[in-house]
């Protein structure tokens, strides 16, 4: 059994979106975030704007933009103190929770607001061929390291912040580095071979240049290979901990990140419904013997739609699959079907790179093409004629682009005609009204955690 968290403030607990509940049981001490920051101003001896002035300027690192959304109401930055490129993003978010009508503006506004990138193409094609490995056993050569060594507290652990760091200290990854180094490159193997799709000279692994043939193959040699859908609270891969009052002992409290939304749907009592937004994707795994892999398919802010290795910090408040914080949709896809599903996620990494490229969209077109959300809501529309997340925002504009350049492809007619359905039926959840708030309702039932520190994600479970 697992420590019970901290205590949430009373003072806070009446205005908290991110109010934790006592009584959740994990193996961590937690702390509620708005209560962190209190207590980081407070010991950093200044007032909460000159402390929000020294958080802004951390913010041209990248890894800190989403405090941009998860920040509490009472702490959104003032777009005047933040830097030039962010300032009209800021001004979207500053005073209240965002909601699913404001995301899908900011959304398309995106492309306007940041700069291009990469092109989403050269990062899911990759440019070092000879890097990869042409067969399985090859894959595999690459053996798992020791145990992770404690990442060292950055600068930002410092008397200005009053020791908030934006990590999570003392929490360990479920695989070790030469593992997660593995499932990384697997990921690159598996976009180069959806990749082939662009034509030109195949690039083949075992022979195989597409990924079902491939997966065909792993699967008649013994590997097990299977696919689900997963939702979990988002936090856009961004942790936090805070010391306790003595600096010199070893006592970290999790912080536990999450943005709450506006839903635009009407509760019982007549109040807005307000959720926590989750991260949805494909989940794989390959297992044979010891043998472990594990990646993840959605549009992404690495600037592509394709396969990313699936190497999160374990946050039992957030990732665990065994606690119920990871919310599993349907059935898992495994044997022929999970080929069906290999090569309908090639379709659409190949349609959604190409369309971001064709337009130069802003980390790939995350966001105007889709959030990872909706990358996971096309594969279970198509899949299944059913979508069970919320909420969806791909918008219409974007989705006659994408049709336009799905109907120009040469690509599997079965894969094709499931894309073309989904486009056309996938819900969008900008404005919910009648029977489609009803089905709104309980498709952000159906994504949120089963188990939750958060009070938000509790009552999600009681609609």
């Amino acid at each position: 059994m697992g420590r019970d968290m901290a205590g949430v403030s009373p003072r806070l607990s009446h205005a908290d979106p991110l109010q934790l509940d006592p009584n959740w049981s994990c193996s961590v001490p937690l702390l509620a975030f708005e209560e962190a920051l209190e207590q980081s101003v407070f010991r950093s001896g200044l007032t909460r704007a000159d402390w929000l002035k020294r958080l802004a300027q951390q913010l041209h690192k990248p890894q800190l933009l989403p405090l941009l959304w998860l920040l509490p109401r009472g702490w959104k930055l003032a777009p005047a103190d933040l830097p030039q490129r962010l300032q009209s993003l800021g001004g979207l978010v500053e005073r209240e929770l965002l909601t699913p009508a404001l995301l899908a503006g900011v959304a398309d506004a995106l492309p306007h607001l940041l700069p291009n990138g990469d092109g989403a193409i050269a990062r899911w094609r990759g440019t070092e061929e000879r890097s990869l490995p042409t067969s399985s056993e090859e894959l595999l050569r690459l053996k798992p390291a020791p145990a992770d060594p404690e990442p060292a507290l950055n600068a930002e652990a410092g008397p200005l912040s009053g020791g908030l760091i934006w990590h999570n200290v003392g929490l360990r990854h479920e695989q070790s580095p030469g593992e997660r180094c593995r499932n990384a490159l697997a990921a690159r193997v598996l976009n180069r071979l959806s990749a082939n799709g662009l034509g030109g000279a195949p690039w083949r692994i075992d022979g195989a240049s597409s990924c079902r043939t491939w997966f065909a193959r792993l699967q008649d040699s013994g590997w097990s290979l299977r696919a689900q859908l997963r939702a979990s609270v988002a936090s856009f891969g961004l942790g936090a901990s805070l010391p306790g009052a003595d600096p010199s002992a070893a006592n970290w409290s999790q912080i536990p990140l999450a943005l709450p939304i506006r839903t635009g749907l009407l509760g019982d009592d007549g109040k807005e419904i307000q959720s926590l937004l989750p991260h949805s994707c494909l989940e794989l795994e390959w297992r044979k013997g010891a043998e472990l892999l594990r990646l993840q398919y959605y549009q992404g802010t690495e600037g592509l739609c394709g396969w990313e290795a699936l190497n999160d910090l374990h946050r039992p408040w957030q990732n665990d699959r065994r606690n119920g914080t990871v919310r599993y949709l349907g059935e898992a896809y495994e044997g022929q079907r999970l080929l069906e599903v290999m090569d309908l996620c090639d379709l659409v990494a190949q349609i959604h790179n190409q369309e971001s490229d064709a337009d130069g969209l802003w980390l790939g077109g995350y966001g105007a093409l889709g959030f990872c959300i909706d990358s996971s809501a096309l594969l279970q529309q198509a899949l299944e004629g059913r979508c069970d997340l919320f909420p969806c925002l791909l918008g219409g504009i974007w989705r006659e682009r994408l049709l336009r350049r799905a109907e120009a492809l040469q690509a599997e007619p079965k894969a094709l005609e499931r894309y073309r359905q989904a486009l056309a039926n996938l819900p969008h959840d900008g404005f919910s009204f009648g029977e489609a708030s009803k089905e709104a309702k309980r498709r952000l039932e159906a994504c949120q955690p089963e188990s939750s520190p958060f009070r938000l994600a509790q009552r999600d479970r009681v609609l």
